[in-house]
């Protein structure tokens, strides 16, 4: 895709983009990636069945377009892994944008990487000109209780091997593809369940905090609450299918929405108010925490709405995994 001459040692790079519906962002995303600083490239859309002009405007950018109609996340990410030429693939999304110096950052920390690294993620980050709920809920993912401790946290705050890395800002080595594709029968977490089983194998990945991507993240409270609860109902299809634990803290939101139910209960028989008000002085400690890391990170007096954010995001995806671990086999995609 550049015009600069492709250096000796630069290995070719098939970045792909899986998109659906996107004809509003898709066109930021390709830009970004038309300006890389790396030498040579290609470009590689892969479209779920999209009803809008997302394809005409993926190939307006000059990128190659192939097409699974009614395709998850997963068997699109794999079509587009079948269609790469390159020694490295990288995936980000289709509501990001990504640096000039992406590729080059990403390739340069991966050829320095030990064999057992499968790939190298950095986090993903509000846009400049996203609404201010949208900044918020970047901050909130960005502390340890917003995020699990995932690599989104802030408290990664130096290269490191991790586990998963998300999908939005990752490249990979392709040799890993030989032997390991994404589960095409999974439409949300599948970037979560094909990590887990790459660490199974023993892969790693290195997560650079310095190679960010910028990510349209959810804009209002609503849109906020639908995600929380399709993760939940993601993780727990996912722990069913393979029948162990991928995330120990996966289950946390549910177990405390069943022991905030069973303390109210006990106080109410009880016509006494003993065990609710421990609960809540334990919440307004973690949330007052997560408050002040927001704060210090937004500098907005929006930081005190995060104790009500938390709280919708823990029983939504508590709800939402509580739904996957119930719903009849064959565990259905979509939430009810």
């Amino acid at each position: 895709m550049s015009s600069e001459p492709r250096g000796a040692t630069d290995p070719l790079v098939s970045v792909v983009v899986v998109t659906y519906n996107s004809e509003r962002t898709v066109g930021e995303t390709l830009s970004s990636l038309a300006d890389q600083t790396y030498p040579e490239y290609e470009l590689i859309v892969v479209d779920g069945g999209s009803t809008d002009d997302t394809r005409a405007i993926a190939a307006e950018h000059g990128a190659a377009v192939h097409v699974v109609d009614g395709g998850t996340i997963g068997a699109c990410r794999n079509r587009g892994i079948d269609a790469a030429e390159g020694e490295y693939v990288a995936f980000t999304d289709s509501d990001c944008a990504v640096p000039a110096t992406w590729l080059r950052s990403h390739v340069d920390r991966i050829a320095a990487a030990d064999d057992h690294i499968a790939g190298v993620g950095g986090p993903n980050r509000p846009f400049p000109d996203d609404p201010p709920f949208a900044k918020l809920v970047g901050s909130l993912q960005g502390t340890v209780f917003g995020s699990g401790g995932s690599p989104q946290s802030h408290a990664i705050d130096r290269v490191r091997e991790v586990r998963s890395v998300a999908c939005c800002n990752v490249i990979y080595d392709a040799d890993v593809f030989e032997d390991h594709r994404f589960d095409a029968d999974i439409n949300v977490g599948e970037d979560a369940e094909f990590h887990f089983r790459l660490s199974e194998a023993g892969y790693r990945f290195v997560f650079d905090p310095a190679i960010a991507v910028s990510h349209h993240l959810s804009a209002d409270f609503g849109a906020f609450t639908r995600k929380a609860r399709s993760y939940g109902y993601a993780m727990a299809r996912i722990q069913r299918r393979h029948g162990t634990v991928v995330r120990w803290y996966s289950a946390l939101p549910s177990l405390a929405l069943g022991g905030g139910t069973l303390a109210a209960l006990s106080d109410l028989s009880n016509r006494r108010a003993r065990y609710v008000p421990l609960l809540l002085f334990a919440y307004l400690l973690v949330s007052g925490y997560a408050t002040a890391q927001v704060y210090r990170d937004r500098r907005s007096p929006l930081a005190l709405f995060v104790p009500v954010m938390l709280a919708a995001q823990y029983a939504y995806y508590g709800i939402g995994f509580l739904e996957g671990l119930t719903a009849p086999d064959p565990v259905p995609q979509t939430l009810p």
